[in-house]
């Protein structure tokens, strides 16, 4: 899929939607929201074939090394919830 195509079908959903809706309506914004962050990832992953959830862990791995409070014991009890969505997608996504 060509991001050129992807931008041209999202612009068009938006002027429908806020044609349909108006601009600062919560469909919209929800809308806005959602798309942005999907559109993130999967440009990320398709065009650099790169796993965000890998790219994730390398960085708390290499930030544990200056903050003891990221070590991953440590991240696991301080940061109880966001080790369990870690966790999460770990088990969901990986291959």
């Amino acid at each position: 899929m060509k991001s050129k195509q992807l931008k041209s079908e999202i612009k068009e959903l938006f002027n429908f939607v806020e044609t349909s809706f108006g601009r600062d309506s919560l469909l919209y914004q929800n809308l806005d929201y959602y798309l942005d962050i999907l559109v993130s990832v999967y440009e990320y992953n398709h065009d650099s074939e790169k796993d965000l959830l890998k790219e994730l862990k390398n960085l708390l791995l290499k930030l544990s090394k200056e903050i003891p409070e990221l070590e991953p014991k440590q991240f696991k009890e301080n940061y109880p919830s966001i080790n369990e969505m870690i966790q999460y997608l770990d088990i969901n996504l990986t291959d």
